[in-house]
């Protein structure tokens, strides 16, 4: 636990950092959670890059009320709700630039509010719907330099493949010891609980990614070492469109009742580890190949559902799941479908595997119920598995 509170408590002083380090002239480059914008272009190209993560209260869907309809998803809406909330978050204030993947509709809607109600730099990174071929890896190959060329521009620093490949080793370290992490769960009894990893997750995309190679790797160690006994529980999958810094109350539902979650997938929120950027090609077109290509879990892109399905598959043998959660967040239409096609196709598996899907908006009414859901739904998993738990 010494770990986690070391985290906690740098993300808790992450604001006061970034106000200090534009006292000294260092630029800030926020992008929209969905990770498609390279964290390592920004990096090498001089300034501090975070990710805008944060959701999970009401207060920011009603301070987005003015300007963003009540039908949009629930994290859009809180992404420009707490730019509008002024303090509540302080991080949203303490950005020089956003740049904001083409992906989701409901956040290229919010972008457009920063341009029109804030004097911040937006970049619109534009994403191709179809992510293979050579026509849509030359146009992201193309928009990834463009965005390089404004963040040039914004900090006054060239970047040439000597900081690219610095930038890019960074961050392949910062995969691999998440990834690393996330596979001490595949053991009966994880050292980890999923609130943990996830919190790991978070910030590797809110702090100064040195910090995080230094704390991802205590967290490694005391985590291996975490003795942690026998007590075999339901092995759940949870997987949705996005998991919000803050919106934690599903996952804490589902291990209160007995659970664990063991493995999470989600397009949004977190930093996508299970593929890294390869360093022995180009480097601009291994962001490309790692960005746009080797992505399995976004709902917004074309040929990737068959992709999707197999990676859950993947994922539910190498972790011994027992039971998905599909986490929906009301109003993201694109995952809603998704959610149907993926429940259809575990129910359908040859051995079938059991799926529930939630639904939330970040107000506390949902609560009940959705802890009357998920606690039938884990207590059927129980009396239905043969061996005990």
């Amino acid at each position: 636990m010494k770990i986690m509170k070391k985290v906690r408590e740098k993300l808790k002083s992450r604001s006061l950092e970034l106000q200090r380090l534009r006292s000294t002239g260092k630029k800030v480059v926020a992008c929209f959670a969905g990770d498609f914008a390279p964290l390592e272009i920004i990096h090498a190209a001089g300034a501090e890059p975070i990710t805008l993560i944060s959701g999970g209260t009401t207060d920011a869907l009603d301070a987005s009320a003015h300007a963003m309809h009540r039908y949009m998803c629930p994290f859009s809406r809180a992404q420009y709700g707490y730019y509008e909330l002024q303090h509540a978050i302080p991080y949203y204030k303490m950005f020089d630039m956003l740049v904001a993947p083409t992906t989701c509709t409901q956040l290229i809607q919010t972008a457009s509010l920063f341009e029109y109600h804030s004097d911040i730099p937006v970049f619109k990174l534009g994403v191709p719907a179809p992510t293979d071929g050579e026509r849509s890896k030359t146009y992201f190959k193309t928009v990834l330099g463009m965005m390089q060329e404004r963040v040039e521009s914004l900090t006054g620093e060239k970047v040439d493949d000597d900081k690219l490949k610095a930038s890019i080793a960074l961050y392949r370290r910062i995969r691999d010891l998440l990834k690393q992490i996330s596979e001490l769960r595949k053991q009966p009894t994880p050292p980890l609980k999923a609130s943990e990893f996830i919190l790991l997750n978070h910030a590797s995309l809110l702090l100064a990614p040195e910090d995080v190679v230094e704390l991802l790797n205590e967290a490694l160690s005391e985590f291996s070492q975490r003795d942690v006994g026998q007590n075999e529980t339901p092995r759940i999958l949870m997987v949705g469109p996005c998991i919000a810094m803050g919106d934690g109350k599903v996952l804490d539902i589902i291990e209160e009742s007995g659970a664990a979650v063991v493995v999470e997938d989600f397009a949004e929120g977190i930093m996508y580890y299970w593929e890294n950027v390869d360093d022995s090609v180009d480097p601009m077109d291994a962001l490309v190949e790692k960005y746009l290509m080797k992505r399995p879990n976004c709902a917004f892109t074309r040929g990737t559902t068959g992709r999707h399905l197999e990676f859950v598959s993947k994922l539910i043998k190498e972790f011994k799941v027992d039971g998905v959660v599909w986490y929906q967040l009301r109003l993201c239409d694109s995952y809603n479908v998704h959610s149907y096609t993926l429940s259809e196709y575990l129910r359908n598996a040859d051995p079938a595997i059991p799926v529930i899907k939630v639904e939330s908006e970040y107000d506390i009414a949902d609560n009940n119920q959705l802890k009357t859901r998920i606690d039938t739904f884990i207590e059927t998993i129980i009396t239905n598995f043969k061996g005990g738990f």
